[in-house]
């Protein structure tokens, strides 16, 4: 296991959030990581946070690409999300496509496109009403 890359899982999510620079080893380790952990955890979606790295090079492009690939085999989707203008910018000058990675401008923006929303909880509100006793025996009359 990898110990400078967290991932984590949220409901039926695994979120990655890469706050390190990427070499070849670790990136090869991550994609290891995250293939394992969607086994033992049967998640159908992989979240991974690219906000902090400044340099996306071809060789880590391509690990991520594979990555989705094989996530897509393994049944869950992969989204990339906080990519910088400048990353994108020089991932299509060396004519590296992730086209098999959905990608959204931030976490919020990524979690809507496999379906889930972030909101606000009131704290305030009522809990939900449970039926009494005497409730649950009226509907067997």
């Amino acid at each position: 296991m990898i110990e400078e890359i967290p991932i984590f899982k949220i409901g039926h999510i695994l979120m990655v959030t890469i706050q390190t620079d990427l070499h070849d080893r670790l990136a090869e380790e991550l994609q290891s990581a995250i293939l394992k952990n969607l086994k033992a955890t049967g998640a159908f979606a992989v979240l991974i946070d690219i906000t902090a790295l400044q340099i996306v090079d071809s060789f880590i492009g391509r690990v991520l690409s594979e990555t989705a690939r094989m996530a897509r085999i393994m049944n869950a989707k992969v989204v990339l999300v906080g990519m910088r203008p400048a990353v994108a910018m020089t991932l299509l000058e060396m004519g590296l496509e992730l086209t098999d990675i959905d990608s959204a401008m931030d976490v919020e923006s990524g979690l809507e496109k496999l379906g889930y929303e972030l909101r606000k909880i009131d704290r305030n509100e009522r809990e939900p009403k449970t039926l009494d006793h005497e409730e649950q025996n009226h509907g067997d009359d």
